[in-house]
């Protein structure tokens, strides 16, 4: 009885732990929400209004007025872009890793690891310098290419445990029945690691859609994304804070559908080769 009581005591306890942290969690975006739709006498209320008549005038105001809408498509383009990008470029690295012994291999390895390490304000600057001297500045392909750069040594770390935790002997399989190593990389080997490849890319369209600071440092006019397009909304009469919070539910809201849509997907990519049997 004891044992019981003990045991209920703390499923109440963590319960009631996971209840206030997902109150912490989810009280901001709340908020954001609501802010979307008042008007600004009651975003600006001494009192938080939790009853108001709603309006959708900010969406509007802001979409069409201001012309953000272009700023949605460039981040679809720079995040659908540079995850594509990555995986093309990084998996079949990740597979060399996976399947090649060669001298150095560690250590080159552990410098694709150290790109992710540093601090991203501190090759800004040398970043930008060397997209103005290829003339790229100011576009969306500086924002892809920075993008990729940068979470390729995030898609070679995953990608090599998801490879080498296929067995061998299938590629050996495979090449027995004529395929090429390319042959049964792509045809044999990618789609078993499939999952894993899914996780990544989620990862990565994340990451970019989400990234601020290389966009607003290489980008100023045609190629901004939404999270660049926000600082514009504070003027020198105020901040527009119904129109900052519609911004931040469009940037905000297709993160998180499709990460509903695939939460699946991602736990049985970052769980590939977890279990073994």
């Amino acid at each position: 009885m004891i044992d019981q009581s003990t045991n209920r005591a703390w499923k109440s306890f963590a319960w009631a732990v996971l209840l206030v942290a997902v109150v912490v969690a989810l009280t901001p975006y709340v908020w954001m929400v609501l802010a979307s739709f008042k008007n600004r006498v009651d975003l600006l209320s001494s009192v938080p209004k939790w009853s108001f008549a709603p309006t959708l005038a900010n969406y509007p105001a802001v979409f069409i007025d201001k012309e953000y809408w272009p700023l949605a498509i460039n981040s679809v383009l720079i995040s659908v872009s540079s995850t594509v990008l990555c995986i093309v470029i990084g998996a079949p690295a990740a597979y060399g890793f996976a399947r090649s012994d060669f001298p150095g291999k560690e250590d080159l390895f552990f410098f694709f690891l150290t790109t992710r390490m540093a601090p991203p304000i501190s090759i800004a600057v040398p970043l930008f310098l060397f997209f103005t001297s290829l003339g790229l500045i100011d576009t969306i392909y500086a924002v892809v290419i920075a993008h990729t750069s940068f979470n390729l040594s995030l898609v070679v770390w995953m990608m090599r445990g998801f490879f080498a935790e296929i067995p061998r002997e299938i590629d050996e399989a495979a090449m027995m029945d004529g395929r090429s190593r390319l042959g049964a990389f792509f045809f044999v080997v990618a789609p078993l690691a499939a999952p894993g490849i899914g996780a990544t890319a989620v990862l990565c369209f994340i990451l970019s859609w989400n990234e601020f600071l290389y966009a607003f440092i290489l980008v100023a006019f045609d190629g901004r994304p939404l999270t660049v397009g926000i600082p514009g909304l504070v003027t020198p009469h105020g901040t527009l804070w119904g129109q900052v919070a519609a911004v931040a539910i469009v940037a905000t809201l297709p993160i998180v559908l499709f990460t509903f849509l695939v939460q699946k997907q991602l736990v049985r990519g970052l769980t590939f080769g977890a279990v073994k049997g």
